[in-house]
């Protein structure tokens, strides 16, 4: 069974690339793929060519002209998955096109006829939800509210919360003591702080570069939050911990 993991959040600027970019970091060694579906930035394709190759990296368009996801792109790219040799695939999508993917699951392909589609290629399909802080939080949590109806039992959803947006420490906790409350699954990442260091990850980031162009306390930064993304992607195949 192949294992495709959609990363998701129709708000923009919250941490799906920053996510993807972590795993590709995890996952560089092994034959993770990965699909950039953000038509407007292009964001995962232009970072992650340099971590994992350029052959494992590629930019899908999935929208029409009217910025509209058409049904047979996303069905045809399910069918083009399922035939590679990589295992696990992981997808980035904007913020379009996470709001159309829902629209999808509510208006054409409801979930449980999702689900028995993706059985019969072989496909075993999670989503991530990335949960950001401060002002993105109505809106992330919005989302999350309802693609989990959508979605109901047929599929698994894992919250991913992003605690570098988040403004303190007990924010993050009553958060994540919110999902606790629902019986959510979820996971923290992406703390990088605000001092210097964190900021120099950002900008290698941006700039595509590698984690030989920081300092040391750069480094034990971005190896902090990689330690962080490991135990999430280790977890995703078993049973995952609530904490």
């Amino acid at each position: 069974m192949k294992q495709i993991n959609l990363i998701l959040q129709a708000k923009g600027g919250v941490g799906k690339s920053l996510f993807t970019w972590f795993v590709a970091q995890a996952e560089k060694d092994k034959k993770t793929s990965f699909i950039d579906l953000d038509e407007s930035t292009k964001t995962s394709a232009n970072r992650l060519e340099s971590v994992v190759g350029k052959n494992r990296i590629r930019h899908v368009d999935i929208l029409n002209d009217y910025k509209r996801l058409e049904r047979e792109k996303i069905i045809a790219l399910f069918e083009s998955l399922s035939k590679v040799q990589s295992p696990t695939i992981f997808i980035d999508f904007g913020a379009a096109e996470s709001e159309e993917f829902k629209k999808l699951l509510e208006f054409d392909i409801p979930a449980h006829i999702l689900k028995e589609e993706l059985s019969q290629m072989g496909i075993d399909l999670r989503f991530y939800i990335i949960m950001a802080g401060r002002d993105a939080f109505v809106a992330c949590y919005s989302y999350y509210e309802k693609l989990k109806l959508l979605i109901e039992t047929h599929f698994q959803i894992i919250v991913l919360i992003n605690e570098g947006t988040f403004s303190d420490a007990e924010t993050i906790t009553l958060v994540k003591q919110n999902f606790i409350d629902t019986g959510a699954l979820f996971k923290g990442f992406g703390n990088l702080g605000n001092a210097e260091s964190g900021r120099d990850v950002i900008k290698i980031l941006t700039e595509g570069k590698g984690e030989d162009a920081l300092n040391l306390m750069g480094k034990i930064t971005i190896r902090k939050v990689l330690e962080q993304v490991k135990l999430i992607i280790a977890e995703h195949h078993g049973e995952f911990e609530r904490n």
